[in-house]
């Protein structure tokens, strides 16, 4: 009786925590509660790139001061909800990292944060620069929003 009810607890129980779909039709239906995040970090370095369905933020200081914001394109927005329909998004925290240059300093810590509502959703940690293959179109996307604050 109790290997039953660990079995059914096991079944049941993590489909039901802390999950968010990443159907792109469910995407879309809130995407005014979805908010996409890049952060690197490491000693004497910090940048932290977002996007919501209606702006970006760019800052490269951790106090967050001199935050440069941005109106996000449609064709921005609805990329970036494509290419997070195509990941695990409940199996970010679980990713492998392809390499750990950061473990010796060699690269800042970085991390993939997905908001949706109150629901937060990290990756485990990546070398800046080197994201694990299964987020990396969508880190490129993001990162690519740096040449906004170039601009200006």
């Amino acid at each position: 009786m109790k290997s039953l009810i660990i079995l059914l607890s096991l079944i049941f129980i993590p489909k039901q925590c802390n999950t968010v779909s990443s159907n792109y039709t469910e995407l879309q239906k809130r995407q005014e509660t979805i908010t996409i995040t890049y952060q690197a970090v490491s000693r004497g370095f910090f940048e932290e790139i977002s996007i919501s369905s209606d702006s970006i933020t760019i800052s490269n200081n951790i106090n967050r001061k001199n935050v440069k914001t941005y109106n996000s394109s449609i064709e921005d927005w609805n990329t970036c909800l494509e290419l997070l329909s195509k990941i695990k998004i409940n199996g970010l925290s679980i990713l492998k990292a392809p390499t750990t240059f950061r473990y010796a300093d060699g690269a800042a810590h970085a991390t993939l944060i997905i908001k949706d509502g109150d629901k937060e959703i990290r990756s485990s940690e990546f070398d800046h620069g080197h994201p694990p293959q299964e987020i990396k179109e969508l880190v490129e996307k993001l990162q690519s929003f740096k040449k906004l604050s170039s601009k200006q």
